[in-house]
């Protein structure tokens, strides 16, 4: 079974925020987006993704000794066995095909594969 993740734009990462650069193809996915709504951003990690990293199953905590060794689904690490980043953010601003929203600890260029409206009812069931 062959998988694949089509990126929808990308991080550009500014003095105060971060812009995501919806791509064109996809612009006409953010009809109905409003600033001020919150939403869930899936970026692909790639400067993580390579065959030996996707093997690592147990990090330290900030990649620090001092902290004790756990297993990968417990931590926040990039390094994963499919480096996918889930972020929960307020649209600031929404300029043309571009996103504004608090400041992401992701890298130039990052993909974003997906985006999605958070909801209280379903993003809260416990």
């Amino acid at each position: 079974m062959e998988y694949r993740l089509v990126p929808v734009g990308k991080v550009h990462n500014r003095k105060n925020n971060t812009e995501i650069e919806i791509f064109p193809e996809y612009r006409d996915a953010m009809y109905g987006l409003r600033e001020g709504q919150i939403i869930w951003l899936i970026l692909w990690f790639h400067r993580s993704d390579d065959e030996e990293k996707r093997k690592i199953m147990k990090v330290h905590s900030h990649g620090e000794l001092g902290y004790p060794l756990r297993g990968i689904f417990t931590t926040r690490s990039p390094v994963r066995p499919n480096p996918i980043a889930l972020y929960r953010r307020q649209i600031l601003k929404i300029e043309n095909s571009k996103i504004f929203v608090r400041s992401l600890d992701a890298y130039e260029d990052t993909p974003v594969i997906d985006i999605k409206p958070y909801s209280a009812t379903l993003d809260n069931e416990g």
